[in-house]
């Protein structure tokens, strides 16, 4: 999705309607090196455990405080 600026708006609706479903170079939209804003959205999966955001297994069954949680990630001095 592109902004149309600049004319009326009839001017808007012409030029709409002579590119309708025809390819559109980027160069005719954006110059060269042109710093440019970009809005995302993002799929929304909500509030998510360790477990199922970051996929790490679940620890065995007789864990101390819980079984979803990180648990040795590594050593802490070589």
């Amino acid at each position: 999705e592109i902004q149309l600026n600049g004319g009326s708006i009839e001017d808007k609706i012409k030029w709409v309607r002579e590119h309708l479903e025809k390819p559109i170079q980027v160069s005719n939209v954006f110059g060269q090196d042109e710093m440019i804003d970009c809005v995302g959205v993002t799929k929304g999966k909500g509030f998510k455990g360790v477990t199922s955001r970051w996929h790490t297994k679940k620890l065995p069954r007789k864990t101390h405080k819980g079984l979803r949680k990180v648990a040795c990630i590594g050593a802490w001095h070589p």
